[in-house]
């Protein structure tokens, strides 16, 4: 396709390609740049997972099944002291609540969407919303949303109680407002259910009938654990099962295949041999729990890392904006300039060639 489009382009056809990706894209970057180094010079890997697919070396990188979710619930710690009680104290309101209560309050159109607990949609929507903690408001998500669900979760608990409301009440209503946030609730039409896939399912999503549910079954199934925003232990078998029950026994999740066929940490830390690539993370990351404790790669490795604090996903491939942090800034910064080498280097003929 690169080769394609590069005859099909005027004057495209000597130039350098690179690559560029964010999340399961970041991933793909580094992949193809892997595989396939005369097609792309380098890429840019923005809060990649693939990491998190390369368990036999978690524990050399300090990562266990809880890192997603720790990192998780560290943002909402960190957002104020009081959100993870809260927290806690609006599931319990929930779990108590009658399904009439949670359809009405949670704009859902039926008891299934609320998942496989009566809590399940609301945890899904806290595990999900710091991957979009952006310091801007973007379409009707506010700016920095976790600290906003803070606010309203915090709030719920010490609000003044009429004679018509009991506490439980105020909290699931205010576990509803986080929910209508998380899904984009207008108020045009109630919020369907997810599928198997979403709420209950392996944190960062599971087995499922979408394409991400397929990309589950297949090559990559989370091994995540959760132990504070909810209660969740990874089980392979029975998410295999449940791959085998939704794609009539066609597919098995292969866990380490990635890893295996191109390089897991190796590709990160620069020992595969593959130079010419970028990794970036954002620490409110949830999908940086698997880089954060990596050590800077050698120079001559040709592989840069960048861990930016206070950064959501893949802020640094989104557009400028006032209110970015100074490392997103600063790493845009340093890309450039990285990017530049590449292509002077891929546009440089080398010396065989002159001399041939």
């Amino acid at each position: 396709l690169v080769n394609h489009i590069k005859q099909s382009l005027d004057g495209a056809a000597d130039c350098p390609v690179v690559a560029f990706g964010g999340s399961y894209g970041g991933t793909l970057t580094a992949l193809m740049r892997a595989s396939h180094p005369a097609t792309v010079v380098g890429g840019l890997a923005a809060s990649s997972e693939l990491g998190y697919y390369d368990a036999a070396s978690w524990k050399d990188h300090g990562v266990d099944e809880f890192a997603f979710e720790d990192v998780v619930a560290k943002d909402y710690e960190q957002a104020d002291p009081k959100c993870l009680p809260a927290v806690q104290a609006a599931v319990t309101a929930i779990e108590a609540a009658t399904e009439d209560q949670l359809i009405r309050d949670f704009h859902v159109c039926n008891a299934e969407a609320l998942g496989p607990s009566k809590s399940s949609l609301f945890t899904y929507s806290l595990e999900g919303l710091p991957q979009q903690d952006y310091p801007y408001t973007i379409g009707s998500m506010p700016a920095k949303p976790v600290n906003h669900v803070c606010d309203v979760l915090v709030g719920a608990l010490s609000a003044f109680l009429s004679d018509e409301d009991t506490r439980a009440d105020i909290l699931i209503r205010a576990a509803g407002t986080v929910v209508a946030m998380s899904f984009g609730y207008d108020g045009s039409q109630c919020i369907p259910f997810y599928g198997v896939g979403g709420p209950g399912n392996t944190p960062g999503d599971g087995p499922g009938l979408g394409s991400w549910g397929y990309q589950s079954c297949t090559e990559t199934l989370h091994q995540f654990s959760a132990r504070t925003i909810r209660n969740y232990s990874f089980d392979y078998r029975s998410s295999a099962d449940l791959c085998s029950k939704l794609y009539n026994g066609s597919v098995t999740p292969d866990v380490s295949g990635l890893a295996r066929q191109f390089g897991g940490y190796a590709l990160a830390d620069g020992s595969a041999g593959v130079k010419n690539l970028i990794w970036s993370h954002g620490t409110l990351d949830p999908w940086h729990g698997w880089f954060k404790q990596m050590k800077p790669p050698p120079p001559e490795s040709g592989v840069h890392h960048f861990l930016m604090e206070g950064s959501a996903h893949h802020l640094d491939l989104r557009g400028p904006n006032p209110a970015d942090p100074p490392d997103v800034v600063a790493a845009r910064a340093a890309y450039e300039k990285i990017i530049f080498s590449w292509i002077q280097e891929a546009a440089t003929p080398s010396e065989d060639l002159l001399f041939a």
